[in-house]
């Protein structure tokens, strides 16, 4: 149960009616209990130092106000070197898709004409040698070297062809591929670190009060640790016990008024859950006779009162039975 409503039994346990006494009142359920608050415990999932806290109890806040800011420096550092290997392998993965740029194509293609040429010069230098060769004017070494120099153009020319052709097609499906699922993987790491950031920064999840600053400035907060405890004024509530006899007259939204001690105007509530398993009477409630009968617990939803209820106020509650 949270600190507060701890809190407030702890004052009231000795001296407040937590347990409904299930007599009848022309035809209503009576029962007696304390009004409580829902409550919301604030924390961040990784924890770190607390740097600065926002609000004091008892501050009214809005949904998304900043509660409290935490630091670790691996975070941070951990944030920025994900953005940029995710922009790196975005680039990467842009860059193989669009293939082989113009100035590379250009250069790709001149490299393949100058190929083309030095085979040809090739070409008619061997011609020559093998003529000459064949008069027997020149050695047979220099048709070899002219032969070796022609075999030497050709490859030159058919690997140069070869790049021309890998420039136009561009880089193989399968680098593509893999280039765009490395950039997806890396947008996925990045969301994670950003969401890891994201819980040094602790906002209110919804409107309400400051109840309980669990920590100070400085401190080290543990992960889940609650910085902070929210409660929402305008979702107040109280339990009343009924007696087994009566529960079959019980129905989840039946009308309830509400009557804080010492207050003379009633306010409205409806019974929105009702236990399934029995319990022995709190001791505080009823008397050594009764103490014996089993009971269930209802829970009554308050309608908002414009802040003239407060949690901790005990109150007796009247519920209209169905007929």
């Amino acid at each position: 149960m949270r600190a507060r409503a701890l809190l407030y039994r702890w004052f009231a346990a000795g001296a407040l009616v937590l347990a409904a006494g299930c007599s009848r009142d022309g035809g209503m359920i009576r029962g007696s209990g304390t009004i409580e608050m829902d409550e919301i415990d604030v924390a961040s999932l990784i924890g770190g130092r607390l740097l600065r806290i926002a609000v004091v109890e008892g501050d009214t806040v809005s949904a998304g106000d900043t509660l409290a800011v935490l630091d670790r420096g691996e975070i941070a550092a951990e944030l920025a070197a994900q953005t940029a290997q995710t922009e790196r392998a975005q680039s990467q993965a842009r860059d193989l898709q669009q293939g082989a740029r113009p100035a590379e194509l250009i250069i790709a293609r001149e490299a393949a004409r100058a190929a083309e040429a030095d085979l040809k010069l090739a070409q008619v230098s061997y011609d020559r040698t093998e003529q000459l060769n064949a008069r027997g004017v020149t050695a047979p070494a220099e048709l070899d070297r002219a032969r070796a120099t022609l075999d030497a153009a050709k490859a030159r020319t058919a690997g140069a062809r070869e790049q021309v052709r890998l420039q136009e097609d561009g880089f193989r499906r399968l680098q593509v591929s893999a280039a765009r699922q490395g950039a997806t993987a890396a947008v996925a790491q990045l969301a994670g670190a950003r969401s890891r950031a994201n819980e040094l920064v602790l906002t209110a999840p919804r409107s309400g009060v400051v109840l309980l600053v669990n920590f100070n400035a400085g401190e080290i907060v543990p992960p889940s640790g609650p910085v902070l405890t929210l409660g929402d004024p305008d979702s107040l509530w109280m339990r009343v016990y009924v007696a087994a006899p009566q529960l079959t007259k019980l129905r989840v939204g039946a009308t309830a008024e509400v009557r804080p001690i010492g207050v003379k105007t009633p306010f409205a509530g409806h019974v929105v859950s009702i236990a399934s398993e029995a319990e022995f009477t709190p001791r505080t409630a009823l008397t050594e006779e009764e103490q014996a009968n089993l009971v269930f617990g209802v829970k009554l939803m308050l309608a908002r009162s414009g802040g003239a209820l407060k949690a901790g106020l005990p109150a007796d509650a009247r519920i209209r039975p169905v007929r």
